[in-house]
């Protein structure tokens, strides 16, 4: 190392305390030369699973935490594998965030990624190696926001509290690039506004729109929320593969909200319903957004999503969660002789759903400010519009170290 890079190694060695002292945040510093803040976070995490019964084999192209929507069918070889075992580090997160001062305010900008990508044949197969993936990258000032973050169709105090890095289904479970706006009205109250990437199926579709109004008082939390999304078809010829040119506009209501009770502890509630609102709720995975009958007329999916869960704080180190979770879907009049009855692999992974339960019991154990412990047993039933069911138990155990 040459005598100037150690000069300025020395600079920003000595630099970076004294400006993380003057932010009075953890992890944030002054960028010397600049008016700007850098925080770094992050977490180092090991997960484990332990399938009681049956899993998508798939596991490394595919993800892996629970997604019940696809658990193989009851009688499948697949679903008939006991004693299944997975380790990882794929959740492992690292993100940048800055804050710089402008005219119309603080300019914050976040980039943030994790390890959780399909990993082909970089897996467990050979190397554990995995891909990085982009989670979040966007700019916000002055209330708008331009880029790549979660959905603005989502209620994050009422989220449940899970060691499943999915939790239950009845979410949105999506980050997209959008541009929002979000006015607030007072301290405990906002309102948000944005067009959002839409992947409808077909082409030529308008940008989703979403909306919400949060609600944060010191007793808990309140969100509704609203989506329209639309799907359109080019001119075909009226066929379930290539239907005749329509448009159709689907769209999703959001009821949520969380209460603080006595000890700390806390009760959230989340629901989610509408026609053709598709990957809003993270259980429509099984391609159930629309539909075309046989006379070529495209047909929206009708689907209800919820969760109720509910928090008790043993001590400052110690919580568990109970939480219960339902998806209901409505063909709407399509007929079940057009829907497929098993896929290439032979788990009817694909074949649609028409209702979903899951139920979650944890434990969490903090051993130190930055590290805990967590376990959990996750109980989800799939239910077929052939009445097929396909099940999981599943034990899911997580290692987490915070950055700082």
């Amino acid at each position: 190392m040459t005598r100037k890079l150690q000069l300025a190694a020395l600079a920003w060695a000595l630099l970076l305390p004294a400006a993380a002292l003057s932010q009075d945040a953890p992890g944030v510093f002054k960028i010397p030369g600049t008016d700007s803040t850098l925080r770094l976070y992050g977490y180092a995490e090991l997960d484990g699973t332990w399938d009681l019964s049956g899993r998508i084999g798939d596991i490394e192209n595919y993800d892996w935490a629970s997604i019940v929507p696809v658990q193989p069918l009851d009688g499948t070889p697949a679903a008939n594998a006991t004693g299944q075992t997975y380790l990882t580090a794929r959740t492992s997160r690292f993100g940048i965030q800055t804050k710089s001062p402008t005219p119309i305010g603080p300019l914050e900008v976040k980039l943030e990624g994790d390890f959780n990508g399909p990993n082909g044949f970089q897996g467990q197969t050979f190397t554990n190696s995995v891909l990085f993936r982009l989670r979040q990258a966007y700019g916000n000032v002055h209330g708008f926001l331009v880029g790549q973050t979660w959905t603005n169709f989502i209620d994050f105090p009422s989220m449940a509290d899970t060691v499943d890095f999915n939790g239950p289904g009845s979410i949105a479970l999506i980050r997209q690039p959008q541009i929002r706006y979000t006015a607030d009205l007072n301290p405990a109250m906002a309102l948000s506004f944005a067009l959002e990437n839409s992947h409808n199926g077909g082409v030529g579709t308008l940008p989703d729109i979403t909306a919400k109004f949060s609600y944060t008082p010191k007793w808990g939390s309140v969100g509704l929320g609203f989506e329209t999304n639309q799907y359109h078809y080019p001119s075909g010829t009226g066929t379930s593969t290539n239907p005749i040119g329509s448009s159709k506009q689907g769209y999703g209501l959001l009821v949520a909200g969380s209460y603080k009770l006595l000890q700390k502890d806390t009760l959230v509630g989340y629901m989610a319903f509408g026609e053709g609102i598709g990957r809003y709720i993270f259980n429509d995975l099984a391609g159930q957004f629309t539909g075309v009958n046989p006379n070529g007329d495209v047909i929206l999916w009708r689907e209800l999503a919820y969760h109720v869960g509910y928090t008790h704080v043993w001590n400052d180190q110690l919580r568990s969660n109970l939480i219960w979770s339902q998806t209901f879907f409505d063909r709407n009049g399509l007929d079940t002789a057009t829907f497929p009855t098993a896929d290439d692999a032979g788990a009817g992974t694909f074949v649609p759903n028409k209702r979903i339960d899951q139920a979650f019991v944890n434990t969490f154990y903090g051993l130190t400010k930055t590290f805990w412990l967590g376990a959990e047993y996750v109980y989800g039933r799939r239910t077929t519009w052939f009445n097929n069911l396909g099940k999981e138990n599943r034990i899911n155990l997580a290692a987490h170290y915070d950055f700082y």
